[in-house]
């Protein structure tokens, strides 16, 4: 049966492994799609999209059909952040819509950085989970560049505001949604999504494993705070926003209707 909580470590070799396949291929992937003009491109984005959704849809058949896997509404349902993300982030390879790239490009990217560089598996590490795991965070991170080079989006101004507001009233309700996971169903493992009944089991410094709910919670929001203003401030750099903090670039509005609703 499959074990909960796998935490790899620095000083495991498959830590340094996956890490490195998923930095090569991501930079393999953005290179590639670099290349890509035109009807290509919008095809290149759909197919991407498409692999990412029938990954996930795959993923949960493996769950439920695997009879050495335990499956438990507990921990296996895609309501982590980094779950609904890729999700959001597939779907937005067919929808091109601003706010979800916005919330995507943020949370998605926050999350995947941290999962690859503290990986907790909350299902286990058999080798179809941690390929899985590892392709899920690697296209969190490096999808939305893709995104971003390709049909020149842009962060508006103020925006990490309303991912956070976002994120945070995303992440209470679903301490409810544990809660009653957790009384409605009783188990051996607890309802732990977005890890809003107990703090993550890596290392981090603004994890205090010691700390009670909820005051473990404050010191995640304020790394999450942190972490956006420095993402803004990249993509700002590297990208910066169209008049007004647009979504956009003027460049997507000529000739057509820009794609990025």
């Amino acid at each position: 049966m499959n074990r909960y909580d796998v935490v790899i470590h620095m000083t495991e070799p498959r830590y340094w492994v996956m890490l490195g396949l998923s930095f090569l291929v991501g930079m393999a992937l953005i290179r590639r799609y670099n290349g890509l003009k035109g009807e290509a491109k919008d095809r290149g984005l759909v197919q991407m999209g498409a692999v990412l959704l029938t990954l996930q849809v795959g993923y949960q058949i493996y769950m439920v059909l695997n009879p050495h896997f335990e499956y438990s509404i507990h921990r296996s349902l895609p309501l982590h952040f980094c779950g609904i993300n890729i999700w959001l982030l597939g779907l937005n390879c067919f929808w091109r819509n601003r706010w979800v790239f916005l919330f995507t490009a943020f949370m998605g990217t926050i999350g995947g950085f941290h999962a690859i560089l503290t990986p907790q598996l909350t299902v286990g590490d058999a080798l179809p989970i941690l390929v899985h795991y590892y392709i899920n965070h690697a296209a969190l991170v490096f999808v939305p560049i893709v995104m971003a080079q390709a049909y020149g989006m842009r962060f508006p101004e103020w925006g990490w505001v309303k991912v956070y507001l976002m994120a945070a009233g995303a992440s209470t309700v679903m301490a409810g949604i544990n809660h009653s996971i957790n009384v409605c169903f009783p188990s051996d493992v607890v309802a732990n999504y977005m890890y809003m009944t107990e703090p993550p089991k890596v290392n981090n410094p603004f994890v205090f494993h010691d700390w009670a709910w909820p005051w473990y919670v404050v010191p995640l929001h304020v790394a999450l705070v942190l972490h956006l203003l420095l993402l803004n401030a990249l993509y700002r750099w590297r990208l910066p926003s169209g008049r007004g903090g647009e979504a956009w670039s003027d460049g997507q509005r000529g000739g057509r209707l820009p794609l990025w609703k």
